[in-house]
């Protein structure tokens, strides 16, 4: 995300990025401010002026990855914090997650959240581990450490959900088969991840 606002504090979302269950991009866009970037936040956010050059309507981006999600299953970190609010920095993994920062919704059924599912079995100790550090724990791998990119972040996303999905799956109800799915990453259904990495303690 972007600062925009006075002294740039308040946060904007700059960039979307969607992967499928292997990892393979699927979308990736700058979204257009539509308040002075004050604020680019580059060693953190790694968006420069330079890429607001091909964003694209924030509107434009909120109907892309509406339409990407319909149906999938949502595959990301601290998801609802992604989803709910527009001024979030927005990563998708397997198939799509945003409904925060793209003031989207998204089914529960059809959401896979890992900063909820290891609490939940006590993978960590913490109910609300940051992504950087779960990656590091059970990758082996640093994420986030200087310019942030929300390919990356989605892709350790869905790392770690491959490494746990039997697991995590387990006592998951079965979705209704009303109609054949096509497979974007996982449990035979398509799925997205988003990560919000200040919702994660260290």
């Amino acid at each position: 995300m972007v600062g925009v606002g006075v002294e740039g504090v308040e946060s904007s979302l700059a960039r979307v990025s969607l992967v499928n269950f292997y990892g393979e991009v699927q979308l990736d866009e700058f979204v257009r401010q539509r308040e002075r970037v004050v604020d680019y936040r580059t060693q953190f956010s790694g968006i420069r002026a330079t890429d607001m050059v091909k964003a694209r309507p924030f509107d434009e981006v909120q109907k892309k990855v509406a339409d990407l999600l319909k149906d999938r299953i949502l595959i990301g970190h601290a998801v609802y914090n992604d989803l709910k609010t527009r001024r979030e920095n927005i990563e998708i993994l397997t198939d799509v997650s945003l409904s925060q920062a793209l003031l989207l919704s998204h089914p529960r059924p059809l959401t896979r959240d890992t900063q909820f599912y290891a609490g939940k079995h006590k993978v960590v100790k913490s109910k609300y581990v940051a992504l950087r550090n779960l990656v590091k724990q059970e990758l082996g791998t640093t994420i986030q450490s200087g310019e942030h990119s929300s390919v990356t972040d989605a892709r350790a996303t869905m790392a770690v959900f491959r490494l746990h999905r039997k697991e995590w799956e387990k006592g998951t109800k079965p979705l209704q088969q009303t109609k054949k799915r096509k497979r974007v990453g996982g449990a035979g259904e398509e799925e997205a991840e988003a990560e919000d990495d200040e919702n994660g303690e260290d």
